[in-house]
């Protein structure tokens, strides 16, 4: 998602209105460039989410300031945030400054290579070999992001075919339930901050949630 002359403007207004040198200012001035060093950041965003320093800047939650103030949609956002901290977590190799400016660094893959490896890492349904070979995928191969997507999916695929359509519509149903849940618990906590609905239908809520728990379980 390049960014238009108009969301480029926004941010530098943004960053007129805030003192050169700030944390919050070096944020906006990496978003104006984040294609060509998403790494910097994504490791800024994760300081923001983590010390929910949104909240000080008048933000209700991180999505709203990725949205509002960088200028990056909500997905995004949350990709960057992914992204990095996994790299951080799992390959902290790839996120040293003296490696990344090594003369044998290879040239570092996209936050939507990054992501997808994140997500075979975090499948259970995918073993130790398939994350090795999508690694060698996003870092020696250096493929492109649709590849990347298009060898996951292939793992996918053969994950189902291996499955019975009994297992196969098990998995799925509980997929679906456990995005339910998040996102009513996102809704839970966005009517609990906003503060614009009684606390009866906040209960009632809480309710359905551990329902579908239950139904899960």
């Amino acid at each position: 998602m390049y960014k238009t002359t108009k969301a480029l403007d926004k941010i530098q207004t943004s960053m007129d209105s805030i003192e050169p040198g700030s944390f919050r200012y070096e944020i906006l001035n990496c978003a104006k460039t984040f294609k060509s060093s998403w790494l910097e950041l994504g490791q800024h965003l994760v300081a923001v989410y983590k010390d929910k320093m949104y909240k000080e800047w008048d933000y209700l939650t991180f999505e709203a300031y990725c949205s509002k103030e960088i200028g990056i949609r909500k997905e995004t956002g949350l990709k960057l945030l992914k992204s990095y901290y996994f790299l951080e977590q799992e390959e902290p190799q790839f996120v040293k400054k003296e490696y990344l400016e090594s003369a044998n660094s290879p040239h570092l893959p996209s936050y939507e290579a990054v992501n997808t490896l994140r997500q075979v890492k975090t499948n259970k349904d995918l073993g130790i070999a398939d994350y090795e070979k999508m690694k060698r995928h996003v870092f020696e191969e250096g493929k492109a992001d649709k590849d990347v997507k298009d060898v996951y999916k292939a793992m996918m695929k053969s994950v189902r075919d291996e499955k019975s359509p009994e297992e196969d519509h098990e998995l799925r149903r509980l997929k679906h339930l456990s995005r339910v849940i998040g996102s009513l618990t996102s809704i839970k906590k966005e009517i609990r901050i906003s503060k614009f609905l009684p606390d009866d239908i906040l209960e009632e809520l809480g309710r359905i949630i551990t329902k579908i728990e239950v139904e899960i379980k």
